[in-house]
């Protein structure tokens, strides 16, 4: 295993609408494995102070399927099934430093979460 992924990496588990430090890191993974079948939808809010938390406007924070016009910061899923796997990519550049992630839908419920954190923006030496 490369060092850079070491040190570069940060990956716990995640529970819906919880805040996270993004603390520099540029990119995330959140890994899902499915409990009852059907479709997540994420919404991202994002705050400078770990307080008053805004939705996100950018369209691109889920780089594989843009967000609709109406709806920046949103993705749903197509439909799963029960012990699906699914890593959604998400994008951190242009967020603020404390970002919740709120997992809802058919499929929320009893699906556990991973969150990864990514592409640190200050490689070690």
């Amino acid at each position: 295993m490369k060092r850079e992924l070491i040190q570069n990496t940060k990956v716990q588990p995640y529970t819906s609408g919880e805040a996270v430090e993004r603390n520099g890191f540029l990119s995330a993974i959140l890994g899902a494995k499915i409990g009852t079948a059907g479709t997540l939808t994420l919404t991202i809010t994002h705050s400078d102070d770990n307080a008053e938390f805004v939705a996100v406007p950018d369209r691109l924070v889920f780089p594989e399927t843009p967000a609709a016009k109406d709806k920046p910061g949103e993705y749903t899923t197509d439909a799963l099934e029960v012990d699906d796997v699914v890593n959604i990519d998400i994008d951190l550049v242009g967020l603020k430093n404390y970002i919740k992630i709120a997992v809802s839908g058919d499929a929320a419920a009893n699906t556990t979460l991973a969150l990864a954190l990514g592409d640190k923006n200050v490689q070690p030496v």
